[in-house]
């Protein structure tokens, strides 16, 4: 049941990379909860990606700045704010690796019915791009089914 702030939701989240010249991209759909707080919004989910299965992850939007933070084998705390670069520390099967964030574009349209949040930015290690990020990220209140 959901509560005043609270929204259960579905999540869809299309991501599309490239990383030396090679291009890849998934779809994931997965349920959810989406929170209205005093600044802003969080949307927390359990992952469904290869290799992330099970791990906790919340993702907050305010002022346009989306902070990603995920709990589990593989843990990340990632800020994207456009036009601002910040380091993110990510831990891998290899170790903990520093890594920069720019965001180029941060969107996000909210409510407590769903919306969008679409994100555009790069990784870089030791001031070397490692990849071109887009993550959009749909969100929508189940519909309710009556008999």
């Amino acid at each position: 049941m959901a509560t005043q702030n609270k929204t259960p939701v579905m999540i869809e989240i299309r991501d599309s990379h490239r990383v030396q010249g090679e291009s890849y991209s998934s779809e994931i759909l997965c349920d959810g909860m989406l929170e209205q707080l005093d600044d802003g919004w969080q949307l927390n989910y359990v992952e469904q990606s290869e290799g992330l299965q099970g791990s906790r992850s919340a993702l907050r939007v305010h002022d346009q700045i989306v902070s990603l933070t995920r709990e589990g084998e593989f843990p990340l705390d990632l800020t994207l704010e456009q036009g601002v670069r910040h380091k993110c520390y990510y831990n891998t099967p290899a170790g903990m690796m520093q890594l920069g964030v720019f965001a180029r574009q941060v969107q996000s349209d909210l409510s407590r019915t769903g919306g969008q949040i679409k994100l555009n930015y790069t990784l870089d290690f030791s001031a070397d791009m490692v990849s071109s990020n887009q993550l959009e990220i749909n969100i929508t209140t189940p519909r309710s089914e009556t008999c």
